[in-house]
């Protein structure tokens, strides 16, 4: 059955509300409308949106140095829907949607088809990406502190505050557990294939894990609407979804890990080799990102609070450095042999797009193979400056390495990469124009 079949069988049904259709930005924030059920027939290109949509900055402004808004007179392009499934948390439909020009082109502002591009290179090699996203959040209690911050919520059983570090610990896991199956279920109704749900770090911190899918597109939609999942169930319980990199400063961060690894035309894992190094295909594909690494971390750490998160001693790499099922670096290859060869990209953030993010994270591994070069020798423990360059680990000096490098544009589009680097150039100027509460708590009596 078609998709087109799928939805019109579904609203057919009548038990719905609306349609929430979702568009994701270039900071994967969701945008778009509501739609009545009997317009579903709209969702196959009838749905108009402005195009200059995406690049909206996090505050919602246009980026008016990009010139695609108002300076072209702000036109519509076409939505088309990509997955489609209830909203189990209330009464509507959730679509997702990717855009295209009104003349069919694919819209270069969209991060859905960035991504869509770089799969087409590997299509055109008759190699397919098999992705699998792992997804790290918090999730906070929905009232605010006295300070105004977010905070851990309470647990179900014992009405105590989670306070302390908790990973893998089943006592904390254990009363959350109806929450995460409501997820669970929410997720694999909008199409996820959720896997394994366990407790992180941090107090309320929790991960997901989403099964391989040798489709980098349902990858990173599985990994969008999951996200809706969380905040959706969350919120039917008093809480919050939060996935920014560093919600508190003393406890860890949270990442949006992708395990990567590629078939042939025959359905075998070229990654996979006879021995315990990489063999050179996989060689070549960690070579490659080690090498543009620091090009592309604007993209997986995206925001100011995003650098929060890059430190020594807390599992968030800061050095373009690899290593054997070393979770203390950027690239882990986790096994060299057999159909699980593959690597582990351990960079972006929670707040990353994941469109972007694999964009890049696949591009790179293209021209790794090609280029077969030695890795070099893997790190044991946690990587140091002694074995790779450190990360450009401030906003200002990653957005420069994106826009230096030509690796970039070769990954997203020359046009995507030159707007986003404007809309992330906007951003950081309006946030730095905020005087923050800390600010005048350590400076206004002190100096």
């Amino acid at each position: 059955m078609s998709l087109r079949d799928t939805v019109m069988a579904r609203m057919g049904q009548g038990d719905l509300r609306s349609i929430e259709l979702v568009f994701p930005d270039m900071n994967g924030v969701l945008r778009g409308k509501h739609l009545p059920p009997d317009q579903a027939d709209k969702l196959f290109g009838g749905v108009k949106l402005p195009r200059s949509t995406y690049n909206l900055d996090i505050l919602s402004a246009d980026v008016d140095a990009a010139g695609i808004a108002i300076d072209t007179g702000d036109p519509d392009g076409c939505g088309h829907c990509v997955a489609f499934g209830p909203a189990l948390w209330a009464d509507h439909a959730v679509a997702l949607m990717t855009m295209s020009e009104t003349d069919g082109r694919p819209n270069p502002y969209d991060p859905r088809q960035a991504l869509a591009a770089v799969t087409a290179r590997f299509a055109e090699r008759g190699l397919t990406p098999v992705v699998a996203p792992e997804l790290e959040f918090y999730l906070m209690d929905a009232a605010r502190d006295p300070g105004g911050r977010g905070q851990p919520p309470i647990s179900p059983l014992t009405g105590d505050r989670l306070a302390d570090p908790q990973i893998y610990r089943l006592s904390v896991q254990e009363p959350f557990l109806p929450i995460l199956d409501e997820i669970r279920e929410a997720a694999i109704a909008l199409g996820c294939a959720a896997d394994v749900a366990l407790a992180e770090f941090g107090p309320g911190q929790f991960e997901i894990n989403l099964s391989h899918t040798p489709d980098p597109l349902s990858a990173a939609d599985q990994a969008m609407m999951l996200k809706l999942a969380i905040r959706g169930v969350a919120r039917t319980h008093g809480m919050e979804a939060c996935f920014m990199a560093k919600p508190y400063g003393e406890h860890s961060g949270s990442g949006l890990h992708f395990h990567i690894s590629l078939l042939d035309e025959n359905g075998e894992n070229i990654f996979a080799g006879e021995g315990d190094r990489p063999n050179a295909a996989l060689g070549g594909a960690v070579s490659r990102l080690v090498e543009v690494m620091g090009a592309s971390t604007l993209a997986f750490a995206p925001h100011l609070n995003s650098y929060r998160r890059l430190a020594p001693g807390t599992y968030a790499p800061i050095i373009a450095a690899w290593g054997l099922d070393n979770r203390g670096v950027a690239l882990r290859v986790p096994a060299t042999k057999g159909p699980a060869a593959r690597l582990e990209h351990r960079v972006p953030g929670a707040d990353a797009n994941p469109y972007i993010a694999l964009a890049l994270i696949l591009q790179g591994v293209l021209e790794g193979i090609d280029a077969q070069a030695d890795p070099g020798t893997p790190v044991t423990g946690e990587a140091t400056v002694e074995h790779g360059e450190e990360l450009p680990l401030g906003w200002g000096r990653a957005l420069a390495a994106f826009q230096d490098d030509p690796f970039v544009a070769r990954a997203l589009g020359e046009e995507f990469a030159r707007v986003y680097a404007l809309m992330k150039a906007q951003e950081m100027d309006s946030l730095r124009t905020r005087v923050t509460d800390v600010e005048f708590d350590v400076y206004m009596r002190s100096v």
